[in-house]
């Protein structure tokens, strides 16, 4: 690089010159910034509305769904039952008593005269005197195991690490300083392997033979409801654990404790509000994709409006005119969707009144249904005839029309017309790269001209240079005859 002191001999202040040529030279460099600028921003703006659209996509998904729409809640009269309902259980009640809770089958060695001061000291407190034991498995037959020693713990420890054991084991203390053994079953109920094995008295396992007798702690039993006014005229359910599924289709119920006394009534209904509230997220996250496209497309017109990151956009304002267009077109033969509670207004603002969609839904909830996610399937073979496929199935109800709209925009949709391996992309997802790609150029040519810039500016320094010793020569010479004319007077 070249380097100068401003002129030394001619007096100029060379520096600031060449700072001025070079903002000169730097123009073209300045503009493509700009451009690089407006290109950014643009980008920026495309991706906010993707972001909209995509959560559109999700909203209008959510309500095209048949879980949605089958939403369930669930009651009950006593806490002794806990009920939940998966979506689309049918809607209906059921009274019943609770005879009796699950159990799992326990055992414990009791004598405390056998009971040992360690659990860890296999030769002061040993629990066997043989080197193996059986460990009942969940099939009902036995295994031989050999303990590591002679040990409670290692007995203990064995079982745990036995597959398929029918029970787990613990060492518990019955008294001050004293422990034995405790097994329990690994699966609830009356029908476990460990509580058919005790069924005719408590199970001993062989080879534990220093601890004394086994007796049964907790019999294991099954949970047990009375369905209907009483024995006579109802009938029995019953469940190794406290939970009893599908008493009725998609509901679970489990029970906390004993109650003969009075009915337990359980009830699953319609959770329309649930609905509603996928439907009002919907109504919002539509609204939200049309203000950024406006905010976005919009052109200052005077006063204090604002221009947005692309005024006049064709494909933004196309997007828009699609939405807006959709809602205004209804549900097809449905008609508008003011009738479920979805509004538009001459601003082009969407609204949802809660309480008129309610109504409807009360009123018919498969015509309210049928608003959103009414579709028309076109049969292919490579279509899937168990979903709405955006871009391909014919869409009537508006979630499954802003679905299409919203899908094709950010994520893109592939036809089972489509050859093997077509790429799926969204438009806005093919315009954001295409703008990429020219930010790309364009920030290649600003290297290019950096390169450029720094050349020039050498060439300008060394000019000056150069054109300051030039003035020195020229000034020493000036000096020089100056001194021999004085020398010939």
């Amino acid at each position: 690089m070249t380097s100068s002191i401003d002129g030394l001999v001619s007096g100029m202040d060379t520096t600031n010159m060449i700072n001025q040529l070079m903002q000169v030279e730097a123009v073209p460099q300045n503009q493509l910034k700009n451009k690089i600028s407006v290109q950014n921003k643009a980008v920026t703006a495309y991706q906010g509305v993707n972001t909209k659209l995509a959560a559109l996509a999700t909203a209008a998904k959510a309500v095209g769904s048949a879980e949605t729409w089958g939403a369930a809640k669930s009651t009950s009269s006593s806490d002794a039952a806990i009920v939940t309902a998966k979506a689309g259980t049918p809607t209906g009640s059921l009274s019943f008593t609770i005879d009796s809770v699950a159990a799992t089958h326990t055992q414990t060695f009791k004598d405390v005269t056998k009971a040992v001061g360690s659990t860890t000291d296999a030769n002061t407190a040993p629990v066997m005197t043989g080197s193996y034991m059986k460990v009942l498995l969940k099939d009902g037959s036995e295994v031989d195991v050999t303990p590591e020693n002679a040990s409670l713990q290692s007995v203990v420890n064995t079982i745990n690490n036995t597959a398929n054991a029918a029970y787990r084991a613990a060492a518990v203390q019955i008294a001050p300083g004293k422990y034995t053994l405790q097994l329990t079953a690994t699966e609830p109920g009356a029908a476990s392997a460990f509580a058919t094995k005790a069924a005719g008295g408590a199970y001993m396992p062989d080879g534990i033979d220093l601890l004394g007798a086994v007796s049964t702690t907790t019999k294991g039993s099954d949970a047990k409801l009375t369905i209907g006014d009483d024995a006579l005229t109802g009938y029995t359910v019953t469940s190794a654990s406290n939970t009893f599924n599908d008493v009725l289709p998609g509901m679970s119920i489990t029970v906390t404790k004993k109650q003969t006394d009075t009915p337990v009534t359980i009830g699953v209904a319609n959770d329309a509000n649930a609905v509603a509230d996928k439907v009002a997220a919907f109504v919002e996250a539509t609204q939200a994709a049309l203000t950024e496209i406006r905010t976005a497309t919009a052109t200052k017109t005077g006063g204090n409006a604002t221009a947005g990151a692309l005024p006049g956009d064709a494909a933004l304002r196309g997007l828009g005119q699609e939405i807006l267009g959709a809602v205004a077109g209804g549900a097809g033969s449905l008609g508008s969707l003011s009738a479920v509670g979805v509004n538009l207004d001459k601003t082009g603002t969407l609204s949802f009144d809660r309480d008129k969609f309610l109504a409807a839904f009360e009123a018919d909830p498969a015509k309210t249904q049928a608003y959103f996610d009414k579709y028309t399937e076109k049969p292919h073979a490579k279509a899937n005839p168990n979903a709405f496929e955006p871009g391909w199935d014919t869409a009537e109800g508006i979630a499954r029309k802003l679905q299409t709209i919203s899908v094709t925009a950010t994520e893109g949709v592939l036809l089972p017309t489509d050859p093997t391996g077509t790429i799926k992309q969204g438009t806005l997802g093919g315009i954001i790269q295409r703008r990429n790609e020219t930010i790309k150029g364009l920030n290649d040519q600003v290297a290019a001209w950096d390169t450029r810039l720094e050349l020039r500016k050498e060439n300008l320094q060394r000019q000056f240079s150069n054109l300051e010793v030039a003035l020195s020569k020229m000034q020493q010479q000036s000096s020089w005859l100056a001194g021999q004319l004085a020398g010939l007077g």
